[in-house]
C-alpha cells in the first residue's frame, strides 16, 4: 500500500522549512553562537603541602579524614579515598582505621584538591607515646596532666578522645586508662582506652562505717548514698566492716551505672550484751577499744573480746582486757590514787541471758589488780605479777554463790559449789544464773603450796533492777 504524495503536502513542507530558516537567521542577528565543548582544557596541578599534625576525627562512611596542625590552632579536612599511602613510623603498612585518635602523624597533602596523599605515625625523636597509663591526674586549671610522679604541661591545643570522639579535657578521670601523645615534653593529646562507669550500692545499711574495695585503686568508706565511679570491666567487690568481710562480683560498664546490692553478704547481726560499768572515780574517763564511751548509763557491746582504758587526774591510770559473753554485766573498777601503795581491785558483775537456747546463764565475778600506767606490769601484793601460767598440786574451791555456773577465763567449770586445780597468774573469774545479772572478777593465784577457798556475794536479780 502506497501513501500518495499531493501538491497540498508539498506546499506544507516547504512552509515548515522557510520558517526554520528564519529562526536560525533571527539567532544569528542576534549575536548568539553555538560553539562545540573542547577537551583539551589541563588539570590543574598537584601542590604538595606537607604537615605535623594529630588526628581528631576519621569518618569511614565518607572516607575523610580532620586534623589539627601540632602547636597551631588550624584544621584542614581532607579525603583519603583513592589511594593514600598509610604507614607506621617503622613504615609497615596501615589501614586508616589502625590509626588511633590523637595519634602525632606527619602528611603530605595535595591543597589543590584537598586530598591526603601520604600520613605515616610520627617517628621524630621528640615524639612519645606512653599507652595504659593509669592514675592519670588531669588539673585543667594549672593545664597539667601528672603521671607516674611526673608532672607534664599540656599544650593550648591539646586534644581528649574517647569511643573515636572528641571530648573534652576535664572528662578524663583517674580511674581511666589512657594513652598519651607526647611533643618535646608536651602532651598534645589523650585517648581513653579503657573509660569508667558508676557502682551505686544498695543495702549497705549494715557495712556502713566500714571500707569498701572494688576496681584497682577505689577503696573508700562506706557512706549513704554512695555512688563509686570505677573503671570499666568486671571485678569482685569487698567490703568490709571489724571482721566482717562480704564480696560480690559485679560489672562495670562504660558510662553506665550499675545499682549493686548488698542484701545477700549483709552482716548478720552480733550478739549483744548490755555493760554497766562502775567506776571510782566517778569523773574518770573510760576507753573501749580506743574509744572514749559514756559510762552513766548501760554500754552496749558485742560478744568477743574488747580493751579496756581508764585515766583520772590524780589516780594510775588502768589498762586490761575483758570479754563480753553475757546479755547483762556489771563491772566496777576502782583506780589507785598516784603514789598508793594500795592495790586497785575492779570487779564486774552482771547477767546474761543465752540467746541460741534462750536460757539464761549463771553470774561470775572476780578481782584484778591494778596497772600503775597504761601498759605497765600490775601491782600485786608481792610487787609484780606473775606472767606465766603453772598448775599446782593445790585446788581452788569456789563456795559462792550457790547454783551459779562459773567459768575461768571464758571457760565454763561447772556449778557452783565447785573445785578446780589451781593455775598461777592472773585470771577472769565469771558466774552466770537464770534472772540474774552475771558478774566478773580478777582473781591472782601464786604458787604458794595452799589451798584457796574463794566466796563471793549473791548475785542480782533482774526483776529487782527493773523495780
Amino acid at each position: 500500500m502506497y501513501t500518495k504524495i499531493t501538491p497540498n503536502c508539498i506546499k506544507k513542507t516547504k512552509i515548515s522549512i522557510l520558517f526554520l530558516m528564519g529562526m536560525l537567521f533571527c539567532l544569528a542577528g542576534c549575536g548568539n553562537q553555538i560553539t562545540a565543548p573542547t577537551y583539551d582544557d589541563e588539570p590543574d596541578p598537584v601542590d604538595e603541602v606537607s604537615m605535623f599534625a594529630i588526628v581528631s576525627n576519621l569518618d569511614d562512611i565518607n572516607e575523610k579524614i580532620t586534623l589539627k596542625s601540632v602547636g597551631y590552632d588550624s584544621e584542614i579536612t581532607l579525603r583519603y579515598n583513592g589511594g593514600a599511602d598509610v604507614v607506621d613510623k617503622y613504615g609497615d603498612v596501615l589501614s586508616m582505621n589502625q590509626v588511633p585518635l590523637g595519634s602525632i602523624v606527619d602528611i603530605i597533602y595535595d591543597d589543590n584538591r584537598d586530598k591526603l596523599l601520604s600520613l605515616k605515625l610520627s617517628d621524630s625523636e621528640k615524639v612519645a607515646k606512653l599507652e595504659g597509663v593509669s592514675g592519670a591526674i588531669v588539673d585543667n586549671i594549672k593545664k597539667t596532666v601528672r603521671i607516674d610522679g611526673i608532672t607534664y604541661e599540656m599544650s593550648k591545643n591539646v586534644s581528649a578522645f574517647s569511643d573515636n570522639n572528641e571530648i573534652e579535657v576535664d572528662e578524663i578521670c583517674s580511674e581511666d586508662q589512657i594513652s598519651v601523645w607526647i611533643y618535646d615534653n608536651v602532651i598534645c593529646s589523650m585517648y581513653v582506652e579503657l573509660g569508667h562507669g558508676y557502682v551505686k550500692l544498695e543495702d549497705y545499711a549494715s557495712y556502713l562505717g566500714g571500707m569498701v574495695e572494688i576496681g584497682y585503686d577505689v577503696i573508700v568508706p562506706v557512706t549513704e548514698n554512695m555512688l563509686l565511679t570505677v573503671r570499666e570491666g568486671e571485678y569482685t567487690l569487698r567490703i568490709a566492716k571489724g571482721d566482717d568481710v562480704g564480696t560480690k562480683k559485679v560489672e562495670v560498664i562504660k558510662n553506665q551505672e550499675t545499682e549493686l546490692s548488698l542484701a545477700d553478704i549483709a552482716i548478720e547481726p552480733k550478739q549483744m550484751g548490755s555493760i554497766l560499768f562502775k567506776v571510782t572515780p566517778a569523773d574518770a574517763a573510760v576507753y573501749i577499744d580506743g574509744k572514749h564511751v559514756n559510762t552513766e548509763g548501760a554500754v552496749e557491746m558485742a560478744y568477743g573480746k574488747h580493751k579496756i582504758y581508764i585515766t583520772a587526774e590524780g589516780y594510775d591510770s588502768y589498762s586490761a582486757s575483758f570479754n563480753v559473753n553475757f546479755a547483762y554485766l556489771i563491772k566496777e573498777y576502782t583506780l589507785n590514787k598516784q603514789g598508793s601503795k594500795s592495790e586497785s581491785t575492779q570487779s564486774a558483775s552482771g547477767s546474761s541471758q543465752n540467746k541460741t537456747t534462750g536460757s539464761t546463764t549463771g553470774t561470775t565475778t572476780a578481782t584484778e589488780s591494778k596497772k600503775t600506767t597504761e601498759g605497765t606490769t600490775a601491782t600485786t601484793e608481792k610487787g609484780s605479777e606473775s606472767s606465766e601460767q603453772d598448775k599446782t598440786k593445790n585446788k581452788v574451791t569456789v563456795s559462792a554463790p550457790v547454783g551459779a555456773s562459773v567459768y575461768l577465763d571464758g571457760e565454763y567449770l561447772g556449778i557452783v559449789p565447785i573445785s578446780f586445780t589451781k593455775v598461777t597468774g592472773s585470771h577472769i573469774i565469771t558466774f552466770s544464773m537464770a534472772g540474774y545479772l552475771s558478774k566478773s572478777y580478777t582473781v591472782n593465784f601464786t604458787n604458794d603450796g595452799k589451798d584457796t577457798t574463794l566466796k563471793y556475794n549473791d548475785l542480782d536479780s533482774i526483776a529487782s533492777l527493773i523495780e
